[in-house]
């Protein structure tokens, strides 16, 4: 899993309200806590998230060649949980070490089987990054220097943020 450094006050240009307008359009709109309508608006995002002093982006590729999944649901859950697990590991490694971090995850939570809300787990859950209204897309372009590539095809990526002072 490649981890790139970053200073979070990049950040600023890549909220964009159109990228949160997107979450409307996927089947857990409304029905996971950590997604859009049950998240803060943008503009808090984009004042909170900017004022950290230090972030990392985990960034994972995914070639579809090398899984043995018959659907791309499976892949889907599998892949955002690679993800999601690394980022909370790396939380509670910061937290232990007296930091405050938060962190930010590839596509909807996939902690539980069945979400609630509010949340059961707050302290496990994650927000989607593009819930956040940040254009991933342009934020992996210049952190990582990679274009992420759209209709997949052979490889995709999957990308978590981590947050802290």
């Amino acid at each position: 899993m490649l981890r790139i450094t970053f200073s979070p006050f990049k950040l600023k240009t890549y909220f964009n309200n159109r990228v949160r307008e997107s979450c409307k359009s996927c089947k857990r709109y409304g029905k996971k806590s950590t997604c859009p309508p049950h998240v803060e608006s943008v503009e808090y995002y984009r004042s909170v998230l900017c004022s950290y002093n230090h972030g990392m982006l985990f960034i994972e590729k995914f070639e579809l060649k090398d899984y043995t999944m018959n659907t791309w649901q499976e892949l889907g859950e599998y892949s955002s949980k690679v993800m999601q697990t690394a980022l909370v590991e790396y939380k509670e490694i910061l937290f232990n070490d007296n930091h405050f971090p938060t962190i930010f995850g590839a596509g909807s939570c996939k902690n539980c089987k069945k979400c609630t809300i509010p949340c059961r787990f707050p302290y496990k859950s994650i927000v989607p990054i593009e819930a956040t209204g940040l254009n991933v897309v342009g934020l992996v372009s210049l952190i990582a220097k990679i274009g992420l590539i759209f209709p997949i095809k052979t490889e995709f990526y999957r990308v978590g943020m981590v947050l802290w002072d």
